[in-house]
């Protein structure tokens, strides 16, 4: 009888600890495209605090493409501005946090971890790719624009 018992329990952690090996390597993953989208916002960050100077000199253009590309950039650093507010971090893994030089401005990121502390770890790899993906996007758009207005500047 303790043979099948052990037996069981034995069968019951293997169980447990492959769940949590997948679970592992989720979680990595996870936090793989967590460390890159930390890593593009620190290659936007400078376009983005560059966006208020390039709109003021914009303003004194009076052109349909002057504004349309004033918009578009105050849109895209309020897209900025709320990605970083909503991002977050994967609960139990290490990243990637670069220091700033003296008199760098740099952007906090608030790692909102209260709503995906219980979350699969699918979900938050999911979570992380899009998160990924949406800061990318916002790079090449601020890229664009600023693009677009260095050529009317």
């Amino acid at each position: 009888m303790r043979y099948v018992i052990f037996s069981v329990l034995l069968c019951g952690l293997a169980a447990c600890s492959g769940k949590s090996d997948t679970d592992k390597v989720v979680l990595e993953e996870a936090a793989r495209y967590h460390n890159e989208a930390t890593e593009v916002q620190e290659q936007l960050e400078p376009m983005i605090d560059r966006i208020d100077s390039v709109k003021t000199r914009l303003a004194l253009k009076t052109t349909p493409e002057a504004k349309a590309i004033t918009q578009s950039l105050d849109s895209l650093k309020t897209a900025f501005e709320t990605w970083e507010e909503n991002l977050v971090e994967v609960p139990g893994m290490k990243h990637e946090h670069h220091e700033h030089g003296e008199g760098e401005h740099h952007h906090h990121h608030h790692h909102n971890n209260n709503d995906t502390k219980d979350m699969p770890a699918d979900q938050l790899r999911d979570l992380q790719r899009e998160f990924l993906a949406n800061i990318k996007l916002m790079q090449q758009q601020t890229q664009q624009a600023m693009d677009r207005a260095k050529g009317l500047l």
